[in-house]
């Protein structure tokens, strides 16, 4: 769908409101996948689907309503459009008042974002199973099962609101996950590469690295869990990223990590390591992102955290109204600056430590101080005198992330993971409490 038909087809959709105030927000997926298993392909497919979603307002009342619907200009499903407002509206005339109402936005100034790829748009099946092939193949001549994913999605998505607020933003990504297991199944490794454009990804060097790790990782022995210094790959730090935010109103409501006593907050203070830096921005060409949030509003480019001393939060429309500032700044990805050294350089320089490839399960405990708890996985190994000495069996860990974010002794390169750039880190203490069975 391009930007004309999305115009279009939202400023018909928006012509069938009966109440003052109406959101609509359209988006056109088309998702190309391969799973395999036991190092051949089990299921492939393709989707496409064009969904609506429409919130109306009565007053201070608001609804939402969303279903799949043809949208396409000359073919849009106006039965189908139609009834979706109408439920959006009906549903908001008995929903309870919004406490926290924001009127809706105007036109807006966003960010040029070059998040799509033609290419990628253009892959079929077959460029599929050809890119999956010589992952595949490679597990096998190595003696290992493979099993993973190949997601393909290309999205094209708009917002438009009876305000004359129109956001148009295509995107394409691709991603692939393998995971490697030994025959004897006491050895497992993962890899996981991501990008907007396939031509960056070689997914047979994934499966290098899953299946290096699985090979590794056989027979892993026990070690008492206890503090130790702990490499951090950066799928490993990325894991552990998602379990703090920076909204400024939980920390000013004395819910979060970044609170300070009297509904203060840690602004401007030292929180993380003096190199540690997180930025967010969408026109980031590694990684791309949503200019606008859920309502609408730019993103900009911003810097949460400047050699560790966290330098802003972020406010909503509301809370910045109430606490009479500017709403923002937000985050649609994040990138952490690294350092210049290589993942095989920092490990050469470690004395002693637990090298951690990966988290899973991983729950907050406390937020008030970033406190939470997982196992490592997929690769777990102790590192001496510069060495990689042995698998080690897998730990559950309780630890803050900001002690440990603020405690650092290298910062690797940075590497795209997900949404976020992040590199490995050596952290002088990780506190591992207990052991694991699980490979």
């Amino acid at each position: 769908m391009t930007r004309e038909e999305a115009q279009k087809v939202t400023k018909t959709i928006l012509g069938y409101a009966e109440v003052p105030e109406l959101e609509v927000r359209i988006s056109e997926t088309r998702r190309g996948f391969l799973r395999f298993a036991r190092n051949e392909a089990t299921t492939a497919g393709e989707t496409t689907s064009m969904r609506l979603a429409v919130t109306a307002w009565k007053g201070r009342r608001r609804a939402s309503v969303s279903a799949e619907v043809e949208m396409r200009v000359g073919r849009l499903d106006e039965a189908a459009a139609r009834k979706v407002v109408a439920d959006a509206e009906a549903l908001a005339a008995i929903s309870p008042e919004d406490r926290e109402y924001m009127p809706l936005l105007g036109p807006q100034e966003y960010l040029e974002v070059d998040a799509y790829d033609e290419e990628t748009a253009a892959a079929g099946p077959k460029q599929l199973a050809q890119r999956v092939r010589a992952a595949v193949e490679y597990a096998r001549d190595k003696k290992t099962q493979g099993a993973g994913f190949l997601d393909q999605r290309v999205e094209t998505s708009a917002l438009a609101n009876s305000n004359e607020l129109f956001v148009y933003h295509p995107s394409t990504s691709v991603e692939f996950s393998m995971t490697a297991r030994t025959s004897d199944e006491t050895g497992s490794g993962y890899a996981r590469m991501q990008s907007q454009a396939f031509r960056s990804l070689d997914l047979r060097e994934a499966a290098a690295i899953a299946v290096k790790k699985a090979t590794a990782s056989r027979n892993a022995a026990e070690r008492k869990p206890d503090e130790y210094p702990a490499i951090l790959e950066p799928l490993a730090v990325s894991d552990l990223l998602g379990t703090f935010d920076f909204d400024a109103r939980r920390a000013e409501e004395g819910r979060s990590v970044f609170s300070a006593a009297d509904g203060k907050t840690r602004v401007g203070e030292q929180v993380f390591d003096k190199r540690l830096g997180m930025r967010a921005d969408p026109a980031n060409p590694l990684v791309p992102s949503t200019p606008y949030d859920d309502g609408g509003y730019p993103i900009q480019a911003a810097t949460f955290v400047e050699k560790g001393v966290l330098k802003t939060l972020s406010s909503s429309r509301f809370w910045a109204k109430k606490q009479e500032r500017e709403p923002g700044p937000f985050a649609s990805n994040l990138i952490l600056e690294g350092g210049e050294k290589s993942l095989n350089e920092i490990i050469q320089s470690t004395k002693r430590g637990v090298l951690v490839s990966r988290f899973w399960y991983i729950r907050t405990v406390d937020s008030q101080q970033a406190l939470v708890t997982g196992l490592t996985r997929d690769g777990t190994f102790w590192v001496e005198d510069g060495e990689i000495v042995g698998p080690v069996k897998n730990f559950r860990f309780n630890d803050s992330m900001v002690r440990v974010l603020g405690d650092l002794d290298e910062l690797g390169q940075s590497v795209r993971v997900g949404r976020r750039m992040v590199p490995a880190v050596r952290a002088n203490g990780f506190r591992f409490t207990s052991l694991s069975d699980a490979v």
